[in-house]
């Protein structure tokens, strides 16, 4: 049997380390968000397009649920889903899960104009813009999905 040269097998041994080096480097450099993954870009593709859509949403025009027909909440209720957004929006810190609650109590999309116009009404606030400023990316795209899921009326 032959052995094999003492400097090929460290060649081999060095060539294998550096890739376990780059590979290790690479993981980190990704884990700090200097280099974008393909699952990173993906992310914030979706974190962009939620955050836009929620600035864009027509359904958060207080004035859109005017002449449409669809089950509507009615105002007291819709008056209730105002008071408990502004108060998941204005206490300690956010608290999503009851922002969260009230869209998956709506009936459809053009319900939200009904809790848009009704909190503005007692806020004199646009709710689109207080979501807007309290949500992080990841809350917005949580709520897109509630919002996408809901029928149209």
């Amino acid at each position: 049997m032959k052995i094999p040269d003492s400097g090929k097998i460290i060649n081999v041994a060095l060539l294998l380390g550096m890739v376990v080096i780059m590979f290790v480097v690479y993981k980190i450099l990704a884990g700090l968000g200097i280099i974008k993954t393909a699952s990173s870009r993906k992310a914030d593709k979706e974190r962009t397009e939620s955050r836009a859509g929620l600035r864009t949403d027509e359904y958060f025009n207080p004035t859109y649920y005017i002449d449409k027909k669809f089950k509507m909440l009615g105002n007291n209720t819709a008056t209730l889903y105002a008071q408990n957004l502004r108060k998941a929006l204005r206490g300690l810190g956010t608290d999503n899960e009851a922002i969260y609650s009230v869209f998956g109590k709506l009936y459809n999309k053009t319900n939200i104009s009904e809790v848009a116009a009704a909190y503005f009404l007692q806020y004199d606030n646009d709710l689109q813009a207080d979501l807007s400023d309290d949500l992080t990316d990841k809350e917005t795209v949580i709520l897109m999905n509630i919002i996408n899921e809901l029928p149209l009326t």
